[in-house]
């Protein structure tokens, strides 16, 4: 039963809850005061990159990625896109940066997973000239891919392309005035007429070409006399016409299927470096070939022993005084029978004298043309 007193005593227990309250309440801003101020240097202190100006960051996610024209990959933890998913100011910086999406390397998917992305690569390049590289050379590039991407072939400069067939080249036939290294690769070459030449004439810059065997009448596809630096995958014939119109070569590495020597001889005066090898290991040797060459300026030569039978060393005397050489590096790939007598012979002519078992098939040349990839212009 409520009586004057008990009404008195529970309005002084309330006033003492609230005085509680209050004094809670003070101490909770205190806290709250405290919790901002620890929150603040928190965040100067563990995130201080986020502080740099943009142009530093920018810097650094190049610095990142491999120097162009070596490209990352189009996905994965190495590429361009995997900054962009880091946070939110990370993703505007990369995404407004084009030297990081000028060089890409096409991976072997779905066209519906590479087109989106490749469209929002050559987006964000901008203005750029482009490298376009392709993880396997023998990963077929999809036609629309190939469409889209020849829609920017005017800032192509370092390209390696693998399609299907001769018709997908005459996509790309328009002016390419940046390109300056192209490698091509043709799944199935064109047994009827073409509707129109095969050729790229509009390449001012072009000085290095890897061209693999499956373009039928390669003669006319590039004006051959303004390279320095060719690979090419052909049967002898093939390459000896390839070989006299370019003229000014400073290297030249061809891979040689079995055929007919070509009665006439190649002078190329300005080549520097030579490399043979062999299409594959049971193929019929291409013995003699390297008798139709004469190379003046010539400093270092490897070719397979199968190609210098059957007397070696005497192929090797011959080819050097047939072209008036010095040579300053000799490598013999393939399945040496005996080192010595090589030493013994040539040692004292030619400073660098080795041997490498591991260059004479498809497999390992393939590996080795990606590894020198770029450093030969």
């Amino acid at each position: 039963m409520s009586t004057t007193s008990s009404r008195a005593a529970d309005r002084a227990y309330i006033a003492e809850i609230d005085s509680q309250i209050s004094s809670l309440k003070e101490s909770i801003q205190v806290l709250e005061g405290k919790k901002l101020r620890a929150q603040e240097r928190l965040n100067s202190y563990a995130y201080p990159v986020l502080k740099l100006p943009n142009e530093i960051v920018s810097e650094i996610f190049i610095q990142f990625l491999p120097v162009y024209p070596f490209p990352p990959p189009m996905l994965g933890p190495l590429s361009p896109t995997f900054l962009s998913h880091i946070c939110r100011r990370w993703r505007e910086v990369a995404l407004s940066t084009p030297m990081l999406w000028r060089a890409v390397s096409l991976p072997d998917c779905d066209q519906y997973v590479v087109r989106p992305q490749l469209e929002l690569w050559m987006s964000r390049s901008g203005c750029l000239p482009l490298s376009i590289d392709m993880e396997e050379i023998e990963n077929t590039l999809d036609e629309s891919c190939l469409e889209l991407l020849a829609l920017h072939c005017a800032r192509w400069e370092y390209v390696t392309l693998d399609v299907y067939s001769e018709s997908e080249v005459l996509i790309i036939q328009d002016p390419m005035p940046l390109l300056r290294q192209f490698e091509i690769r043709v799944q199935t070459p064109c047994l009827a007429p073409r509707r129109r030449a095969l050729r790229f004439c509009e390449v001012p810059r072009l000085r290095s070409v890897t061209l693999w065997d499956g373009i039928s009448h390669p003669i006319d596809l590039f004006p051959w006399s303004q390279l320095t630096s060719l690979t090419s995958i052909h049967s002898p014939i093939e390459n000896t016409a390839i070989l006299q119109l370019a003229v000014n070569l400073v290297h030249c590495h061809l891979m040689l299927r079995p055929g007919e020597i070509p009665p006439s001889n190649v002078r190329l005066r300005s080549l520097e470096s030579l490399v043979l090898a062999q299409m594959w290991d049971d193929d019929d040797a291409v013995t003699h070939y390297l008798e139709t060459m004469i190379t003046p300026s010539l400093r270092t030569l490897e070719v397979p022993e199968v190609f210098l039978q059957p007397s070696p060393i005497d192929t090797l005397r011959l080819f050097i005084s047939k072209s008036g050489c010095r040579l300053q590096g000799l490598c013999i790939t393939g399945q040496v029978r005996s080192e010595a007598v090589y030493r013994d012979a040539l040692s004292s002519s030619i400073p660098q004298l080795s041997f490498d078992r591991a260059l004479s098939d498809y497999d390992t040349y393939s590996e080795k043309l990606a590894r020198r990839k770029y450093t030969v212009l």
